[in-house]
């Protein structure tokens, strides 16, 4: 049985079985009020004939009447005070009948009033007691078929109202489940098309309940897995496509190597190429390992961080470089109103954080050295690069005066494998992940990356830690 018709006879049951139970009630207190109103009028009729036949004598004048004399005198009376629909019981037995029916066995009225049935018609009875003479009854009998009919009608409109509140009700509660089993079949379709890999079509719902909690969920995961995979996709190739220089470069100079006649300059040549076109490939394939790293949704254990040490970490590693395109580094220490001062890094000692960072020292560290490293490959020979610590706008600028970048391209420059300029980018061993890695990585820690550059002017890089907790220390 499908879940719609289950849902649908439990609530016509429901429904049915509370209306019916409704509509008896409210009948029968129909029913019961109304007989109840007849009953005391038909009461107050009786203490008021009462009160009229109490004065055709008083106690001692029947205690001298005969027997005979006495209920003769009686039924005279009665006639005249009580009208048709009375009759006069004495003891069990009637002795005057103004009734339309045979009075049979008036004994088992024990009640005040009791509703008997006769035929197609309802009779209310009713018996009250003379003062005196002792052991005489006035039996009322009033036929109620028209108030039982009324209770038949009403029952009746009761029955047609239920039919059609029942009907529309069951109208609503078909399309309302109808309406949420199909939000629910979209998004199973939709689930069974992520799984199947296909990405594009989405659920959108207007309503405001939790199906479109649901719903946003959905769309959300199936966006985010959509962008992995897309973006692996991208990694493979690319690294696919940027191994295939490299690799056959390898080929070609270990071929010769091994098959040709070379000097010992040509021999020493090929293995410096080898040498450059394997580093090449490490370090590509390390920062892949670190990009596709950063879709796994772990928790990045914070420690303090020396930040001053991280930079200077960096200038050691790259100091050769430095030195051989002439280029300066420079660390200051920047405050709010732009005043700079300037930090001798290859003269500081690791005794006293200048600015701590809580976060990932290894990641913080490969964010930097990914954005100078960038500096770096911005000249040919001859620049400035500096890295500009502003502790309480809790802001780092990696500035360089190097090329530049184009407009058209700094929207893209943090994408996996773009390169701005890729001839001089494969000279210089790079692969495009740079950027990519170092936004992944501030991301990690909350932060964010800002970049300006102008052409032929340089560019400035500023790493938003707004996110992460900043110490500092001035007193230098």
């Amino acid at each position: 049985m499908r879940i719609q018709t289950k849902i649908i006879s439990l609530v016509a049951g429901v429904l049915f079985g509370t209306c019916t139970a409704c509509g008896v009630f409210a009948v029968n207190q129909y029913m019961n009020v109304s007989i109840k109103k007849l009953a005391v009028n038909e009461m107050e009729k009786l203490e008021l004939a009462e009160r009229g036949f109490s004065q055709i004598g008083s106690r001692e004048d029947f205690d001298k009447m005969g027997e005979l004399a006495r209920d003769a005198y009686l039924k005279y009376q009665f006639e005249h005070f009580y009208q048709k629909g009375y009759a006069l019981l004495k003891g069990q037995e009637c002795i005057k009948n103004m009734t339309d029916y045979e009075i049979t066995a008036p004994e088992v009225l024990e009640e005040t009033y009791e509703v008997q049935r006769l035929g197609e018609s309802f009779l209310l009875l009713m018996k009250r007691q003379l003062p005196y003479p002792e052991d005489f009854w006035v039996l009322s009998v009033k036929d109620i078929t028209s108030t039982w009919e009324e209770g038949k009608e009403q029952a009746r409109s009761y029955l047609a109202v239920f039919t059609v509140v029942f009907t529309v009700s069951m109208v609503i509660v078909a399309v309302v489940i109808r309406y949420l089993l199909k939000a629910l079949e979209k998004l199973q379709a939709q689930a069974e098309r992520i799984k199947g890999g296909d990405f594009s079509d989405k659920v959108v719902l207007k309503s405001r309940d939790e199906l479109k909690e649901l719903s946003d969920s959905l769309n959300s995961m199936s966006d985010q897995i959509q962008q992995q995979i897309e973006d692996l996709k991208l990694l493979l190739g690319a690294m696919a496509h940027e191994m295939k220089t490299p690799l056959t470069s390898i080929i070609g100079y270990a071929d010769s190597l091994l098959h040709v006649r070379l000097s010992d300059q040509q021999k020493e040549q090929s293995l410096e190429a080898i040498y450059r076109c394997a580093g090449r490939l490490n370090q590509m394939s390390g920062k892949l390992l670190q990009l596709i790293g950063f879709y796994e949704n772990q928790e990045i254990e914070m420690e303090a961080v020396d930040f001053v040490e991280v930079i200077k970490d960096i200038y050691e590693e790259n100091k050769k470089i430095l030195e051989e395109k002439e280029i300066r580094l420079e660390l200051l220490l920047e405050d709010n109103e732009g005043i700079k001062k300037d930090i001798k890094i290859d003269r500081l000692d690791k005794k006293g954080a200048i600015m701590t960072v809580y976060g990932d020292k290894l990641l913080l560290t490969s964010l930097f050295a990914n954005l100078i490293s960038n500096s770096i490959k911005a000249f040919d020979n001859f620049g400035e690069i500096k890295v500009i610590l502003n502790p309480k706008a809790r802001k780092i600028i990696v500035q360089d005066n190097g090329r530049g970048i184009p407009l058209e391209d700094i929207p893209h420059v943090t994408k996996a494998f773009y390169m701005v300029d890729k001839s001089r980018s494969r000279r210089q061993q790079g692969a495009g992940l740079g950027l990519a890695l170092a936004e992944r990585i501030a991301k990690a820690h909350h932060a964010s990356l800002e970049i300006e550059s102008c052409l032929g002017e340089g560019t400035k890089v500023t790493v938003m830690i707004s996110g992460l907790t900043v110490t500092f220390d001035y007193n230098l």
